[in-house]
């Protein structure tokens, strides 16, 4: 992990034990505990860092899926909370993009596509975030989130299909022009888990129910380290739409 990395964690790790340090000192509060159900969406995928590192143009287009799990909330002050989920998700995306020297194996050696293609990936994996809920207004209808994220990946696959261009032996050389679409199979080179950090908002529609929207930054790359076909990286960065439930709390009595 780079500095950068462990900095981006860090902040909000430090936000949730200043909380619970400052907070728990603070008047009696009177819901402490609450477990709830949810369900909800994400929008997202793997994106290249930097993001001109295909080198040309990369158009997605993601997939809807539905993702459920559960979470805990627990109250340390009138105006803050910490939370924890527990997710089942897929996300999905397909792109278009036009690539450059692109790697691939071919006839027992690295040959490098450029051209235009087509690239698919899906994602299915057990996700739980762990945040502080900081509430805006005496009614606490309204929260900032913010925190981190680990998750495992159970299921994963990632292909390109080269549709038109050429293939070189060699960056920049044209061995063989492409007309007839190639499969690129990727799914073997895939990681399986992932790590990063969120920042979120959310507001009650209902005594019992919140919608929430989150954005999600993945800081590890998705493909193996020391993998011979790709020369930069691609993480995971998703926005998400959650509708939640409080099935029963536990009040301070």
């Amino acid at each position: 992990m780079t500095r950068k990395t462990i900095l981006w964690i860090s902040i909000p790790l430090f936000l949730f034990l200043f909380s619970v340090d400052n907070m728990l000192a603070n008047t009696p509060f009177e819901r402490v505990f609450s477990f709830g159900v949810q369900v909800g969406t994400d929008i997202g995928g793997a994106v290249p860092i930097p993001f001109k590192a295909v080198g040309g143009s990369f158009n997605p287009y993601p997939k809807l899926n539905a993702a459920f799990g559960a979470n805990l909330i627990w109250d340390i002050s009138p105006s803050v909370s910490l939370g924890a989920n527990v997710n089942y998700k897929t996300v999905a995306m397909e792109a278009d993009a036009r690539v450059a020297n692109q790697k691939f194996k071919g006839e027992n050696t690295v040959q490098y596509f450029t051209g235009i293609s087509e690239m698919a990936m899906s994602f299915t994996f057990l996700e739980v975030p762990f945040y502080t809920n900081y509430y805006i207004g005496s009614k606490r209808n309204h929260a900032i989130q913010a925190g981190v994220f680990g998750s495992y990946v159970f299921k994963s696959t990632f292909t390109t299909h080269a549709l038109k261009g050429f293939i070189g032996f060699e960056p920049d050389r044209v061995d063989a022009q492409v007309t007839d679409p190639q499969v690129m199979d990727f799914s073997g080179l895939l990681t399986r888990w992932d790590a990063g950090f969120l920042i979120g908002y959310q507001t009650k529609i209902a005594s019992r129910l919140r919608v929430g929207l989150h954005v999600m930054f993945g800081v590890r790359d998705i493909f193996t380290k020391g993998n011979d076909f790709f020369d930069y990286k691609m993480q995971q960065i998703r926005g998400s739409i959650v509708l939640s439930y409080d099935l029963f709390r536990i009040y301070n009595r």
